[in-house]
């Protein structure tokens, strides 16, 4: 099991995306009044971001005990954000905790809101970087948009969303799974920032992944494979086909690049990615 920690709104939606799948705990915290949500903690509202900077309520240190022994902790650059240290502060006392950061859409941001997610975008970095966290998972909202493709816009966030915990959790699910062949190794170290993605299996394009941010100068890459069982047992290329693949993947002579095949019930080939760097990224919604 895993705690699923979501603050305000667009880390409650992506929390609310995973509650659907039976490995995960959900604990929401926002401004909003949900009260019959057992899995939600309301907090008052703030004028500021710093505002929320100070000590935890009694009621949110409650609301978070008895945490998993590790936690996904999501959020972006709402208000709401300027409690995120506080909360990521208490967390750490009992679990481990890799954070979800959801980079803004440029155009859809305030003033305070651009302030505030270059702020939390670089300080979730540093403290990623130094260990204090697992590692941090960017995302980059317009960057999602743009594989998803047009939506109707009532569909539009719900799209996003959905994608983001659905390939979480995939990923989540084939790490705790026993795969068929691998070649992973133990991961770098220092490689604390990271991203994930799809990834296309057949294509003859130069770049097949589509990831959820572009890390600069990634330093090593996971690719999972999930092949229906037929495939596995009657393909005869199969293993040809991934090793291609996989090296179309490396972008310099660096990069440490693993992959894992896993069997499914799918009718189809599916592959999800990962992607680690050791440097702090540019936020692109500056």
């Amino acid at each position: 099991m895993l705690t699923v920690i979501g603050l305000g709104n667009a880390g409650c939606a992506i929390a609310d995306e995973l509650i659907v799948y039976p490995q995960y705990t959900i604990r929401k915290i926002d401004t909003a009044d949900n009260k019959k949500d057992a899995n939600f903690c309301r907090v008052e509202a703030c004028a500021s971001p710093e505002q929320y900077e100070g000590e935890l309520p009694g009621h949110v240190q409650d609301f978070l005990k008895n945490l998993e022994s590790e936690t996904l902790f999501i959020t972006s650059c709402g208000m709401i954000s300027g409690m995120a240290l506080r909360i990521l502060e208490e967390a750490n006392k009992t679990s481990k905790i890799t954070v979800m950061y959801i980079v803004p859409e440029k155009l859809n941001l305030t003033e305070v809101q651009k302030l505030q997610n270059n702020l939390v975008f670089n300080v979730l970095q540093e403290y990623s970087r130094s260990a204090l966290f697992e590692r941090i998972i960017l995302v980059d909202n317009k960057q999602i948009a743009d594989i998803i493709g047009p939506v109707p816009v009532l569909k539009y966030w719900n799209s996003i969303n959905n994608m983001i915990a659905s390939t979480y959790h995939m990923i989540n699910v084939f790490e705790h799974s026993r795969p068929v062949f691998t070649t992973f190794s133990k991961k770098v170290e220092t490689a604390r920032m990271t991203t994930i993605g799809l990834s296309a299996y057949d294509t003859n394009e130069e770049k097949i992944e589509k990831t959820f941010f572009s890390l600069d100068i990634p330093r090593e890459k996971r690719y999972y494979y999930a092949v229906p069982q037929k495939m596995l047992e009657e393909d005869e290329m199969l293993m040809d086909k991934i090793q291609k693949h996989v090296k179309k993947g490396v972008e310099h002579d660096k990069m440490k690049v693993g992959y894992a095949i896993y069997s499914t019930a799918y009718d189809h080939p599916y592959v999800y990615c990962e992607s680690y760097s050791t440097l702090v990224q540019k936020n692109p919604a500056l």
